[in-house]
């Protein structure tokens, strides 16, 4: 058993509901699963000492009891609002994020967390042991949680990590000298005291920031510091693909001495699912499709909508916040906008659809391919490189840029439903090695040397060479 420290911005604060937080959630219970003792590195905000001060009045309990924080802390962590309407203008927003800014500059946890990194005061640790029992019900989005053994308290901690990266100030202090592996799920900029023998792990997802020209120059700034400050403190690095991994290594070659290896987003393939969801299933009368996006310009939801009015006899479901496609006029009755979803809902959406569409025009890897693959639901998606690592030939590939393309792929999904689903059911187990949860531990725990490459190292990539006939190919 390894004591573990997760510095984690997605999990840490009130969740964003992304990538990254799938992926760390999925590791998180993984390696409860094998038996590892974690421990959530948390910041504290006003927010958080306003509902622990609520806690306390209420009387409810007693003042001392270690209830009321936990309370406190886990309502404070599930308070965004992902449905909130995002409709202001470019103006608007920016005078929200400075106002937010000076806010935050301005409170005693900002001042003490640069106390603390120019070491005029020592770092303290403040851990809270995660007792949930006493909780009547706890949320899905939240279940996460229970599977953490402590939580480490910081002042500030991921709001101060950004602004320091930002304007240079010196990068938060972490102690983490009682820990064997600090895992730190994307780059951050934090500084870490820890033992020699101690391993800091560092997740890198994707360059995107670097390279998607649609990102301000703040974003790229931003990104870069975090992945510099990381980068050197970082004794492995982990991918989540192999994609990943080489443009890392094209653009940043001054690290390629770093052990590095590819540990992949996992998702469940419970055994129940293949009894619920066979070929047959009970469809609804007009077929559905389902698309998860977020506002980025890289997800290229617009063309998916395009192609969508052109075909009255599919329905396509959005899930995730479309941005303008939302707010655009005159949607035909074929496309419906959900929104975001409970994790439930969203499997359950995916279950019944004839096809899930990933339309990106570039990814770090694509979860909702393998949820869409654990229940055995078709996959149509853009033909990149790193879809082709995920999927192999699991899937219908089209031209991103092309509605005609995306139409075609829809009408040959539809024509051989019954076709894809065996072929995804045929393959399931070589799947689950591959992408359940089960077994991202021991791809996360167990060292890949530099300059191999991850088909010739793990189980899991072994196993399910078959799987992926098209890699060569593709240079993944």
């Amino acid at each position: 058993m390894k004591k573990i420290l997760v510095v984690s911005e997605s999990l840490g604060e009130p969740n964003h509901k992304r990538g990254i937080f799938h992926f760390t959630r999925e590791l998180i219970r993984s390696l409860a699963g094998e038996g590892h003792e974690l421990t959530l590195v948390v910041e504290t905000t006003r927010r958080y000492r306003k509902l622990r001060r609520r806690q306390r009045l209420s009387r409810l309990l007693p003042a001392d009891s270690r209830l009321i924080e936990l309370l406190a802390l886990y309502r404070f962590l599930d308070e965004t609002d992902m449905n909130e309407t995002m409709t202001r203008s470019a103006l608007r927003s920016t005078i929200d994020w400075f106002k937010h800014r000076i806010s935050m500059c301005t409170s005693w946890e900002f001042g003490l967390c640069f106390l603390r990194a120019i070491g005029v005061l020592p770092p303290s640790v403040k851990l809270i042991e995660n007792k949930s029992g006493g909780f009547e019900y706890i949320p899905t989005d939240l279940r996460h949680l229970q599977l953490f053994r402590h939580f480490m308290l910081e002042p500030g901690f991921y709001s101060y990590q950004d602004t320091s990266a930002l304007i240079r100030l010196p990068p938060p202090q972490i102690d983490a000298r009682d820990y064997d592996i600090i895992l730190i799920d994307t780059p951050t900029r934090v500084a870490i005291k820890r033992r020699a023998n101690a391993k800091v792990v560092c997740v890198v997802h994707d360059l995107l920031p670097l390279t998607d020209l649609r990102l301000s120059d703040v974003a790229t700034r931003l990104f870069l510091s975090r992945l510099f400050t990381s980068l050197h403190q970082a004794d492995e690095l982990a991918f989540v693909s192999n994609y990943s991994r080489n443009r890392f290594r094209e653009l940043l070659p001054q690290f390629a001495h770093l052990p590095a290896r590819v540990v992949y987003p996992r998702t469940r393939f419970d055994a129940a699912d293949v009894a619920r969801l066979p070929a047959t299933a009970a469809q609804p009368v007009q077929p559905s499709f389902v698309v998860i996006v977020s506002a980025e310009p890289r997800k290229n939801v617009n063309a998916v909508i395009r192609a969508f009015r052109k075909m009255p006899q599919a329905d396509l479901v959005v899930i995730g916040y479309a941005g303008g496609a939302s707010r655009m006029r005159s949607l035909p009755p074929n496309i419906r906008i959900a929104g975001y979803v409970d994790e439930h809902e969203k499997a359950t959406l995916i279950a019944e659809a004839h096809g899930l569409i990933m339309p990106s025009f570039a990814e770090g890897f694509g979860v909702p391919i393998i949820e869409a693959l654990a229940a055995n639901t078709p996959v149509l998606c853009s033909d990149i490189p790193v879809f082709r690592e995920v999927a192999g030939e699991l899937a219908d590939y089209f031209d991103p840029f092309s509605t005609e393309s995306i139409c075609a792929s829809v009408t040959r999904v539809l024509a051989g439903q019954d076709e894809w689903r065996g072929k995804i059911r045929a393959r399931r187990e070589e799947l689950a090695e591959r992408f359940g949860h089960h077994t991202q531990a021991r791809d996360f725990l167990t060292l890949q040397p530099a300059g191999e490459s991850q088909a010739s190292v793990p189980r899991t990539a072994a196993a399910s060479a078959p799987l992926l006939d098209g890699l060569a190919a593709h240079g993944t």
